[in-house]
Formats: structure tokens, C-alpha cells, sequence
């Protein structure tokens, strides 16, 4: 097996396993939102359904950001100034693993190198910590590729000791991990090849890989299952795919008022699409299995199907290429499932169990 680094992109391919850093996988993270320079905000206030009993100001927003991307990114600023655009007044929280006097490359660097399971007690610390989200009766969350599932992480494992989340909205996510690997954009980006260069030093599932590469810790291979379940140092868990499951993670996820998963038509990057719809490919073939026909919702392993009788696990598909978002489909977006407190979120995040994960 060729060893190569990787992204936050999901390439699901079944036969054996080459993996690789995505070609162009910078400029796309980096470039969240290609906005037009001019564009008509007329007809932009949105608001959440009246029949909900909405009240008070827009709840707050946070931000996860992609692999190769950092949290000053102006790509990222747009969406802040777009999520105010179409609610007035929200306050918008960008998520970043550094701090002090560490800046945007410290922050970029994170996003490959660490482990991600301490980088998600660490946003739970800091979030928990924020005066106005601590105070806030719920928040709503968007998360760009891998920072989706991040999020989807911090829904599952900090209920009840940070503030909890009313919609999750991931775009471009790998809910159901990565089997391959792309290659770097550039020779000369040197956070990129040294990615690639640990990978190909040791393999993706030994200890050294798994507590510091970032995307290995989403690496998902269905032919290789046993040695994912027991190495994977972050999805396995956050899936609840071992033997012994956690049903606080249920129990939180279940929780949410939406779960809105946005995939994009066009997508090239991410193989299948649909694995941001916790879609896979079975063993040994490229037939694609769906979500609900997966022991993973027909179990209700981490609350999927009790948020789909209710209503609440919303699938969108945009088009575009991954990570190319459009005024009209954010505005669309943000309108329908951010904005004003609900008598429902009062209800509903009233309390929320935490259970640390045994990996």
C-alpha cells in the first residue's frame, strides 16, 4: 500500500487503499465562499417559523473550519458578515486551536496535526467559556468539510458541560470517514507535505499516526474494519461502532432540532457524495449503501433515527463543487435554520448528558 498524507476529504473507493493528499484541497478550504463582489441582500431577512413561537434575539453561531484553513480566514469572515446579513445582530463565534500570540498558520497547522479528540475537549473548554455562549439557551453550529464532523463530535461529547447546540449544519463533511487519500496542491506547501511525509514514515493506523495526523483520525477503511475499530482514535468513537456504545452520544445528538447535512452535486473531491450523508460503499464493491438501510441508523446507534422521526435530520444536496457555496443557497440556509430562540429549544436543551469517550 502506497502511504501518503491526507485531507478532510472523503474519497470512499473499495479496492486497495492508495492513500494521498488532495490535489487542490488548500484552495478550496481556503476559499470557502466565492461571493460576488456586488451582491442584493433585498429579500434577505429570513425568519424561523413563526408557528415555533420564536422570541428574542438570533441565537449565536459558531464556526468550525475546514482542513487548511484557519479561523482568520476571509473566507470565513464573509459567512460572519452573511449569517448577520440575513440575521441581524448574531452573534458569530469562528472556532480557532490556538491562541495568544499564535496566528493563522498556527491555526491552519492544527487543522493537520494533532489529536483531535484533546482539539474537541479544548473547543468544549472554549466555548463553555465564552460569556454570551455560556448564556445563551442554545446555539446553532456550521461546520465546513471536516469541520462538520468535528462539530458533530462536540454535539455527541459535550452535552451538559458546554453550551448545546439547536441546528447543525455541515457542508461537505465526511460523517462516515475517508478510505483514500489525495495528493498535496503544491510541492512548496510545506504544512501539506509534511502531512504527507509522517503517513508515508508509518501507517495509518499505528498509535504515533493516530494521536497526531489529524485527517488518520477520520481514515475509515470497510476492508480493513477490525483494525479501524481498534485504532481509530476519533471516528469509531463518535459513530459508535465498537462493541460497547455510548448512549449519552445518542442521547445528544438526538437532541438537536436539525441536522441539516449539505452535499454537494458536482463534488469530485468526495467519493461517494453522499458519505456526507453518512452514506458508504459495501465490502468489495461499489454498490452504495444509505443511511437507512445501515445498522448504524436502523440500530440508532448515535440518535439518527430518532432525529429522523422527528423530523429533524434534513438532507440537502446544493450544486457546485465541494466547498464552492453560493449567496442564494447560504442565504437559504441560514435563514431557514439559524435566527431567533424557539419555545421548543427552551424545552428541548433544558438539560444534556456528558460522557467521556473510552478509547
Amino acid at each position: 500500500m502506497r502511504l501518503v498524507a491526507c485531507f478532510s476529504f472523503v474519497c470512499l473507493s473499495i479496492p486497495a487503499l492508495a492513500l494521498r493528499l488532495p490535489g487542490t484541497v488548500f484552495t478550496q478550504e481556503a476559499e470557502i465562499v466565492q461571493r460576488p463582489k456586488h451582491h442584493d441582500v433585498s429579500g434577505a431577512r429570513h425568519t424561523v417559523e413563526a408557528s415555533e413561537g420564536t422570541s428574542g434575539p438570533p441565537l449565536p453561531v459558531v464556526i468550525w473550519h475546514g482542513l487548511g484553513d484557519s479561523a482568520a480566514a476571509q473566507g470565513l469572515k464573509d459567512v460572519a458578515d452573511l449569517i448577520n446579513e440575513v440575521n441581524p445582530g448574531t452573534y458569530v463565534h469562528i472556532i480557532s486551536l490556538v491562541g495568544g500570540h499564535n496566528g493563522p498558520q498556527d491555526d491552519r497547522q492544527a487543522s493537520f496535526f494533532g489529536n483531535v479528540t484533546q482539539q474537541i475537549d479544548f473547543v468544549c473548554e472554549q466555548l463553555a467559556q465564552d460569556d454570551i455562549l455560556s448564556t445563551a439557551p442554545a446555539i446553532d453550529a456550521i461546520g465546513f468539510s471536516q469541520g462538520g464532523q468535528f462539530l458533530r463530535g462536540y454535539v455527541e461529547r459535550c452535552g451538559g458541560v458546554a453550551p448545546s447546540v439547536r441546528s447543525l449544519i455541515t457542508f461537505g463533511a465526511q460523517h462516515n470517514g475517508i478510505a483514500e487519500f489525495q495528493k498535496c496542491a503544491s510541492p512548496t506547501d510545506w504544512v501539506c507535505q509534511g502531512a504527507n511525509a509522517l503517513l508515508k514514515s508509518s501507517t495509518v493506523w499505528s498509535d504515533f499516526i493516530q494521536n497526531r495526523l489529524v485527517p488518520a483520525q477520520y481514515y475509515r477503511d470497510i476492508n480493513d474494519y477490525e483494525n479501524y475499530l481498534e485504532h481509530s482514535n476519533f471516528l469509531a468513537d463518535v459513530n459508535n461502532e465498537r462493541k460497547n456504545k455510548n448512549a449519552t452520544y445518542a442521547e445528544n445528538l438526538s437532541a438537536l432540532e436539525k441536522f441539516v447535512m449539505v452535499i454537494f452535486s458536482e463534488d469530485k473531491t468526495v467519493i461517494p457524495k453522499e458519505s456526507g450523508w453518512f452514506a458508504e460503499f459495501s465490502p468489495k464493491g461499489k454498490k452504495l449503501v444509505e443511511l437507512r438501510d445501515r445498522a448504524i441508523y436502523k440500530e440508532d446507534w448515535i440518535g439518527l433515527k430518532k432525529l429522523d422521526q422527528k423530523n429533524g435530520l434534513v438532507f440537502e444536496e446544493i450544486e457546485g463543487e465541494h466547498m464552492r457555496l453560493k449567496d442564494t443557497d447560504l442565504r437559504r440556509l441560514f435563514g431557514k435554520y439559524l435566527g431567533p430562540v424557539t419555545n421548543r429549544t427552551l424545552a428541548s436543551h433544558a438539560t444534556l448528558g456528558t460522557t467521556k469517550p473510552e478509547l
